[in-house]
């Protein structure tokens, strides 16, 4: 099972969701691995989500199996 990296950007609509951003690459055969990558590659997310959602803040990061990518509102990886 594959894990992948989710970023939750702060603020919430009127519904309830918020922004998420889901790197479908790099992916990663353990939690580990991605968090490992997520600490050395921390200003390059931040950057990456700056270009996608311009000034809003991150709130979290996580790293998360496939089989749980919809809890984050993505659809399950075709």
């Amino acid at each position: 099972m594959k894990w992948f990296i989710i970023v939750l950007i702060m603020g919430a609509y009127a519904d309830g969701s918020k922004d998420s951003f889901w790197f479908k690459n790099p992916q990663f055969d353990s939690v580990e691995e991605c968090q490992l990558y997520v600490t050395f590659n921390a200003d390059s997310i931040k950057m990456s989500m700056a270009g996608e959602f311009g000034p809003k803040p991150i709130d979290s990061v996580w790293c998360v199996q496939e089989d749980n990518l919809s809890k984050f509102g993505v659809p399950d990886p075709v």
